[in-house]
Formats: C-alpha cells, sequence, structure tokens
C-alpha cells in the first residue's frame, strides 16, 4: 500500500482524528505540533545511540538496530493506545523531516487498513510556519494592550475578559512566568519553541473582527522573547491603563504573591537579585522587612523604588496610545467584573 503525503497549509490540520509526533519524548518536549500526541518509534536513548553508530561506525549497523527498536515500540503503540481504534478512524503521522521514523508506523497502520498520512517536511515544515507567522508576516490581528503599574491587577480583569467570552492571550501563563524578578514559578519556563507554537494556535483561532487583548509586557518573558511580529505589533496597539493606589496595589501583591512571601529563604533570594540596582544599603533594609513580615510595606518600597519607575520609563513611549484610563480596586470582585465588562463592551463597541 502506497502511503500518501500530507502538506501542512495551516498550523493545526483538522481533518484527522489525531496528529501522532512519533519523534522522541525530548523532542516532543521542546515542542510539537498543537495538539498531537507523541507515540515515539525510538526513546530518548534508542535515537542517542542510534545516531552514534550512524556517525562513528556503520549507517548499516545503525539501520538494523533502528528497525528493532521501532519494531519493539510499534509494537507496544498497537498493544496500548492504538489498541482502542475502530476502522474508520485516521492520523496525520510525522517525525523531524517526514523520513524513516515517520514511514516506518504509517506502513504499519495503512496495512492494517487506517487512512494514515505522512506530513511532508515533517515537524521541519511545522516550524517554518511558525516562524513565518512570527518572524516574517505582520501580526493581522487588532490588539489591545492592557497596563498599569505593577499590582493593579492586570492578569486578574484579563482572566475575567476571558470569562466573558473576549478574546485574549495570557502571556505570561504561555511563558509560565509572572514577568519580574519575583515571578519565576518552580515548574519552570517552556522552550521558546513550545511557546511560539501555543502562541499561533491562539491566533489561528482567533477571529481577526474582534481585538485580542493582551497585558503590556517587556520584550522578555523571563527567557522567553516576544516574537518579532507580535512585539512590533504590541508596540504600536491602543493600551487601556489600570488605576489604582499604590496602597491598594500593595495589599494586593503581598496577597497575590503569597507563595514567596510564605517563604522567607525564597524571598531573601529574590531580594539579593536587586543587588545590581540598589544600594547594599537598601538591601539589608527590605531583608530587614521580610524578618518582621512588613510584607505591604515591602512590596510597596519595592514598588516605589524599583518597579514604578521602570515602568514610567518603559511606558513612556506609549502614553500617546492609550485608549482611556480606567479607575480599579484588585481586592475587590465587583471593581474587577465591571472593569472587564466596561473594557470588553467600549472596545467591541468602537472597533
Amino acid at each position: 500500500m502506497k502511503l500518501q503525503k500530507f502538506e501542512l497549509e495551516s498550523i493545526v490540520p483538522n481533518t484527522f482524528d489525531t496528529i501522532i509526533d512519533v519523534r522522541s519524548p525530548d523532542e516532543y518536549k521542546e515542542d510539537h505540533i498543537q495538539g498531537a500526541i507523541n507515540l515515539p518509534v525510538l526513546s530518548n536513548e534508542e535515537r542517542s545511540v542510534i545516531g552514534r553508530i550512524y556517525t562513528q561506525e556503520s549507517k548499516f549497523e545503525a539501520r538494523k538496530l533502528g528497525a528493532k527498536y521501532i519494531s519493539k515500540n510499534i509494537s507496544k503503540h498497537l498493544a496500548g493506545l492504538l489498541s482502542q481504534k475502530e476502522s474508520h478512524w485516521t492520523a496525520l503521522i510525522y517525525c523531524w523531516r517526514g523520513g524513516q521514523r515517520s514511514r516506518s508506523l504509517g506502513l504499519i497502520l495503512s496495512e492494517i487498513g487506517w487512512r494514515t498520512q505522512i506530513l511532508e517536511g515533517g515537524y521541519k515544515s511545522y516550524r517554518r510556519l511558525i516562524v513565518n507567522n512570527l518572524y516574517k508576516k505582520p501580526i493581522s490581528h487588532n490588539l489591545i494592550i492592557i497596563s498599569g503599574y505593577t499590582g493593579t491587577g492586570k492578569t486578574t480583569v484579563l482572566e475575567k475578559i476571558t470569562d466573558l467570552g473576549g478574546q485574549v492571550i495570557n502571556l505570561e501563563k504561555l511563558a509560565n512566568h509572572r514577568g519580574s524578578i519575583f515571578g519565576s514559578q518552580p515548574t519552570g519556563q517552556p522552550s521558546q519553541k513550545d511557546f511560539e507554537s501555543k502562541l499561533v494556535s491562539l491566533l489561528e483561532r482567533f477571529s481577526e473582527n474582534v481585538p485580542i487583548f493582551l497585558e503590556a509586557e517587556s520584550s522578555k518573558i523571563g527567557y522567553i522573547k516576544i516574537p518579532p511580529s507580535l512585539w512590533q505589533k504590541m508596540k504600536v496597539s491602543p493600551h487601556i491603563k489600570l488605576l489604582t493606589p499604590i496602597k491598594k496595589r500593595a495589599e494586593f501583591i503581598s496577597t497575590e504573591y503569597q507563595d514567596i512571601y510564605s517563604d522567607s529563604e525564597k524571598l531573601f533570594k529574590k531580594i539579593e537579585l536587586l543587588n545590581n540596582f540598589h544600594s547594599k544599603k537598601q538591601i539589608i533594609k527590605w531583608r530587614d522587612l521580610v524578618t518582621k513580615k512588613q510584607y505591604c510595606k515591602l512590596a510597596q518600597e519595592l514598588m516605589e523604588l524599583h518597579y514604578d519607575p521602570r515602568y514610567k520609563n518603559a511606558s513612556s513611549s506609549t502614553e500617546k496610545d492609550e485608549k482611556y484610563k480606567i479607575d480599579i480596586n484588585p481586592l475587590d470582585q465587583k471593581s474587577i467584573n465591571t472593569v472587564a465588562s466596561t473594557i470588553l463592551n467600549k472596545s467591541l463597541i468602537e472597533d
């Protein structure tokens, strides 16, 4: 039976019941087509062994050993997840570049009777589309940026806009980082490629006829870079600025970052990261506030002396793009609901 090839025209093909990534778990973890499942025909270790034999010893021996590993792993998949598939099930299969790994699984599944196709060019063709969308083509969607000083509840407002049916891209959630020295998460950040895949998946899913809301960010969120096309669009998009008195912002931050404030040692380490920006005397003072558990005072001083001045410098060039300003109490759910509804309704009417 001759295997058919499928050319990827959009980021997520919807003509198949399942998309199968047959690459190793490490390759899949770094990035994959959104929605694809991982049925590796070679494990991480097996791929490494075969690669070494192929380059250093014998291509023939590498292929022979590879066939042994691939046969064993495909057998496991047939006895596992694939054993539940009905005769009408369809699948798109891909590996690194549409070569032997995807053909090995595709041939066996086709011989069984399932309709399977191999992705032409493999993952590399998918990655080219991602790069084209985020590095070469301009973003065609209309963006509205939610801005404001630290502690104004920007992320909370975005979450409420999502609940109300608005189109939202939560960049900090995609990057698994809250966007400051204090914002790292214990589970770490995704790869740059994985971040970009998820981002393009959202852009493709969203309508171009209504705006997308995003939080104002710097060009990097932790180690993740905002891709050029999106960053350029964000810089020229209108801003809605949230306003909150600093005492309320400090109280909100000390509540929002409880995972850090409840661990003094972790907080000490975060404060030490500010050594290059502030005097030793100031660092000692902040450490003392931690020891005394004066977290609201610490949050207020950090905003007054560190975050607010940096936000003011970064936002000076975008002030002319502000649509309007709106007061919010991020500690009050009713205020959050009202602000989110106001932003969403005004933006849809004006758009």
